[in-house]
C-alpha cells in the first residue's frame, strides 16, 4: 500500500460499496471482465462524488486539498481494486494543469494531451485554434474535454467541438488511447504554461509506478489464494516446489518495485525528485511482463478467461508498461544523470562512503 492509510481504506470503501462485480451491460457497478469496454462509470461517480477526484489540487483552484502524494494513494487504491477510471489523466494531471494554469474545467471529466510537432494552435478571427493530431490521448473518448500542453502555453478544448474527430483505439486492458484530429478547432481557453513537458512526464511517470505497484501486490496476493486452494494430484499447488519457487520470484519482484515507488512518493515534493521517479518506474516496467506471466501460469487457463479478474490487473501492469516511458527510456534517463553528475557508476551499486579504494567504473560490471 502507497500513502497514509486511512485515506487508501476510504478509497478502497467508496469502491466496494459501488456493489458487487458485474458484467451487466447497463450496470453502474464494476466489472473485471478483460478487455474492458468501458470505464467503470459507477466507480467513477462515486469518486467523484466523494471528492476523491479533486485530492491534490487547492481548494481556490476547484480541488478539495491535500497534496500530490495523498493523491497518489487514491490512485494506488483504484488501482488496487482493479477498477478501470481516468483517475490518473483526470486527476494528477489533466485537472492539476488546469488549475497550476488558472483554467476553470467547470467540473467536468479532462484528459491531458501533449502537443507536439504535429499540433499546432495559431490565432484567427474566431478566436485561437488547433490543428494538426494529438496521438495516443488516454481516455479521450471518456473526457468531456482536453487539456492540451504545448511547449509554452496549454489550451482546453470540448471533445464535442466542431472540427475535433476520434479516431478511436484501446490498450490490452481496454482503456481508450485514441487519437484526436483537429481542423481548425476554437479553444475555449488559452493560457501560458506553468510547467514544462519533462514535468508533466515524471508525474505521469509516478503516478503510473504507483498504479503498477498496486496492481502487483495484488496479483501476489490473488496468486497465493489460488496456488493455496487449487489442488493437484491430491494437494494445494502451493506445496509443489515449483510453484513456490515462482511465488517466491513474484513476491521478490513485487517488493523490489514497491521499495522503488515507496522511496520515490517520499520524494516527490523535493525538488530534486527526477532520479528516484526515474528509477521507480524503471523498476516497475522491468518487473511488469515476470509478474504478469508467473500469475497466469499458475493460475492456468482459468486466468486466461475474460471472466476472471486476474486480467484486470495482469493486463493493466502490460499496459501500463510502456505509459510514460518504458524501463529502457528511463534507465537511459538515469545514465545520462550520472554521467552529466560525473557519478562513478560503482557508487551507484554500493554506499559511496564504503567503496573501496581501488573501485574502477568498470567494477560495477562485475
Amino acid at each position: 500500500m502507497i500513502g497514509d492509510a486511512e485515506l487508501h481504506a476510504a478509497v478502497t470503501a467508496v469502491i466496494e460499496r459501488v456493489g458487487p462485480d458485474t458484467t451487466t451491460p447497463d450496470t453502474t457497478t464494476p466489472a473485471t471482465t478483460t478487455p474492458a469496454t468501458t470505464i467503470d462509470t459507477g466507480v467513477w461517480a462515486a469518486l467523484t462524488d466523494a471528492g476523491f477526484t479533486g485530492v491534490g489540487i487547492d481548494e481556490d483552484l476547484g480541488g478539495t486539498g491535500g497534496e500530490f502524494t495523498d493523491a497518489l494513494t487514491v490512485v494506488s487504491a483504484a488501482a488496487a481494486s482493479g477498477a478501470l477510471t481516468p483517475l490518473i489523466e483526470h486527476t494528477v494531471l489533466a485537472t492539476w494543469l488546469a488549475a497550476r494554469s488558472g483554467l476553470d474545467l467547470g467540473g467536468r471529466t479532462a484528459t491531458l494531451a501533449l502537443g507536439g510537432e504535429g499540433a499546432t494552435v495559431r490565432s484567427t478571427d474566431e478566436g485561437w485554434v488547433l490543428d494538426g493530431l494529438l496521438p495516443g490521448v488516454v481516455h479521450a473518448c471518456d473526457a468531456d474535454v482536453l487539456v492540451v500542453h504545448f511547449a509554452s502555453s496549454v489550451a482546453l478544448v470540448s471533445r464535442t467541438a466542431p472540427g475535433l474527430t476520434l479516431y478511436h483505439g484501446t490498450d490490452l486492458l481496454g482503456a481508450s488511447v485514441d487519437d484526436v484530429a483537429l481542423d481548425a478547432v476554437v479553444v475555449e481557453q488559452l493560457t501560458d504554461s506553468p510547467v514544462d513537458s519533462a514535468e508533466l512526464r515524471l508525474r505521469g511517470a509516478l503516478a503510473y509506478a504507483v498504479a503498477m505497484s498496486a496492481c502487483a501486490d495484488t496479483i501476489v496476493e490473488t496468486t497465493v489464494r489460488h496456488a493455496s486452494q487449487r489442488t493437484q494430484f491430491g494437494r494445494p499447488l502451493s506445496k509443489f516446489q515449483a510453484i513456490q519457487q515462482r511465488l517466491a520470484s513474484m513476491a521478490a519482484l513485487t517488493a523490489q518495485t514497491r521499495a522503488a515507488v515507496e522511496h520515490a512518493v517520499e520524494m516527490a515534493e523535493n525538488p530534486d525528485h527526477g532520479g528516484t521517479i526515474a528509477a521507480a518506474k524503471a523498476v516497475a516496467s522491468s518487473t511488469a511482463r515476470e509478474v504478469a506471466a508467473g500469475a497466469h501460469q499458475i493460475h492456468g487457463a482459468i486466468g486466461f478467461t475474460s471472466e476472471h479478474h486476474l486480467g484486470r490487473f495482469t493486463m493493466a501492469l502490460l499496459a501500463w508498461r510502456d505509459r510514460h516511458g518504458d524501463e529502457k527510456y528511463w534507465s537511459r534517463v538515469l545514465a545520462g544523470r550520472a554521467s552529466d553528475d560525473g557519478i562513478d557508476p560503482w557508487d551507484l551499486v554500493v554506499d559511496a562512503d564504503h567503496a573501496p579504494p581501488s573501485a574502477t567504473p568498470g567494477a560495477a560490471n562485475l
